[in-house]
């Protein structure tokens, strides 16, 4: 076998567009000729690629909060692992196959025009600060995920890499959570601090260890993700997130409408089972919270009320901002302090919170051209994703392809209602989510285009067995 050239993947070769880009940006020899001599071939990318993988893995198990707690002081971590992944990113041509999708070019979009919101905030350093934390972590995200990971097998690791970090935060959720008001909530800041930023964080990443329940062949390993997704389940619930309530519906929903005949009926099966346990499990003072959607109910959470109450008031806010504000909005990050400066709530000031609304959030504070770019940088990257999943459940050889996919869509349709509720307009999430979908849109074409031709060519006589029996058949007898 000969050695295949990846010399592309340093310097990519300059081709004229077309749509089939996964023949402009094909995979390096780890899909065809095993990762032994891809490693060998392309080792530079190699050793980046596993740079790029741990960023993943920091970011969304969210590593730097957790140490911090645990050590009592900044492990820099982020930098351990994100400085290697940039050098990676330029060296290996990262940033062309980035750019290639147009997710990617939505979100870099959203990020150039924050920067143009800057001078029309109310508080230009704090819009700037947030600006450059956007940029440097979250943008940088994207490279590493679309940028240096090409091939399904590298989509397979990256899946595992969220699966453990998922794994990591329902850990998290046992050894440091604790109760208030029965609501299940993690006793340091960041992301996973807040009850219901928890919830949406969990609603994301559990269905990538669904994968495992669905594609893997050992017993034992479907058994322990099996165990991982219902144990992180229980804690969405004890959250007593009404928002991550409604995101589980229509997370169930879509595995419902878009599941296989075996999905739908393990669903149907399983569903009075998981009731159950909510029943059992869960304090009664949190089925409380959830169910106080309105006054008139009785039983109902004053806490809850008060809670809706004000929410409803930051939505209005948000959306009179936006009409207020239309183009560049009161600056990113702004929305809680130009509310505060602005109203009397509460003697001579507002409320001083955000929109609890991720979208609204964008068009407050970013104008309406940042709420429609965030939006369209989680269609874009839905649309895609959507794509792949249905040219895979055509084919009865992509079974492993359908099935990934699936579970990243079920957590993605749920993730984006369980933010329209959460002030996530600037987190990472979205921009991994495009590197996510752009990698594997790109892969899975290349699997559909790979896939059964060695079959195909057996078929057809051009197999190697029988190119060996054409070549020393002994000659005919006289």
């Amino acid at each position: 076998m000969g050695v295949l050239d990846t010399s592309y993947l340093l310097w990519p070769r300059k081709k004229p567009f077309t749509r089939a880009t996964h023949d402009v940006w094909r995979p390096s020899a780890v899909a065809v000729a095993g990762p032994e001599l891809a490693d060998r071939v392309d080792p530079i990318r190699r050793l980046t690629f596993y740079a790029g993988l741990l960023l993943l893995l920091v970011k969304f198990a969210m590593l730097p909060e957790l140490l911090s707690l645990l050590f009592g002081f900044n492990t820099y971590v982020l930098y351990i692992v994100g400085i290697p992944a940039a050098v990676g990113i330029i060296v290996s041509g990262g940033v062309r196959r980035t750019v290639a999708g147009l997710p990617a070019w939505v979100w870099i979009s959203f990020a150039c025009w924050m920067v143009l919101c800057v001078p029309f905030s109310s508080w230009k350093a704090g819009s700037l600060d947030l600006v450059k934390v956007f940029v440097r972590d979250d943008i940088l995200l994207m490279l590493a995920v679309a940028g240096l990971m090409v091939s399904w097998r590298d989509c397979q690791l990256m899946i595992r890499a969220i699966a453990c970090a998922a794994a990591v935060s329902v850990l998290s959720g046992r050894l440091f959570a604790t109760e208030e008001a029965g609501r299940l909530s993690l006793s340091f800041s960041g992301v996973l601090g807040n009850s219901n930023d928890f919830a949406a964080h969990l609603i994301l990443t559990l269905p990538f260890v669904l994968v495992f329940v669905y594609n893997s062949r050992s017993k034992l390993v479907r058994l322990g993700a099996a165990l991982v997704v219902g144990y992180g389940l229980l804690m969405i619930v004890k959250t007593a997130s009404r928002g991550a309530l409604i995101a589980l519906i229509v997370c169930a929903i879509f595995a419902f409408l878009a599941g296989s005949a075996l999905q739908r009926m393990a669903l149907l099966m399983l569903a009075p089972l998981v009731l159950l346990a909510v029943l059992l499990l869960v304090p009664s003072t949190t089925l409380q919270r959830i169910r106080s959607f309105s006054s008139s109910e009785q039983d109902v959470s004053q806490e809850a009320l008060e809670s809706t109450d004000a929410r409803r008031y930051v939505l209005q806010k948000g959306i009179e901002y936006t009409l207020e504000f239309p183009i560049f909005g009161v600056g990113p990050g702004q929305f809680s302090s130009y509310e505060g400066k602005h109203n009397k709530v509460f003697g001579e000031h507002g409320m001083w919170h955000q929109t609890h609304n991720a979208w609204v959030q964008a068009s407050s504070e970013c104008g309406i051209p940042g709420g429609l770019l965030l939006l369209g940088g989680y269609i874009s990257s839905f649309w895609i994703l959507f794509r792949t999943w249905r040219e895979a459940s055509r084919r009865s050889d992509c079974r492993d392809i359908r099935n990934a996919v699936f579970c990243v869509l079920m957590g993605m349709s749920g993730f984006m209602v369980a933010i329209t509720f959460l002030n996530f307009a600037y987190y990472f999430h979205g921009p991994a989510l495009a590197g996510m979908a752009m990698v594997l849109r790109r892969a899975a074409r290349y699997e559909f285009a790979h896939r059964g031709r060695g079959e195909r060519q057996k078929l057809q006589g051009f197999g190697p067995t029988h190119q060996m029996v054409r070549q020393f058949r002994p000659p005919a007898m006289a």
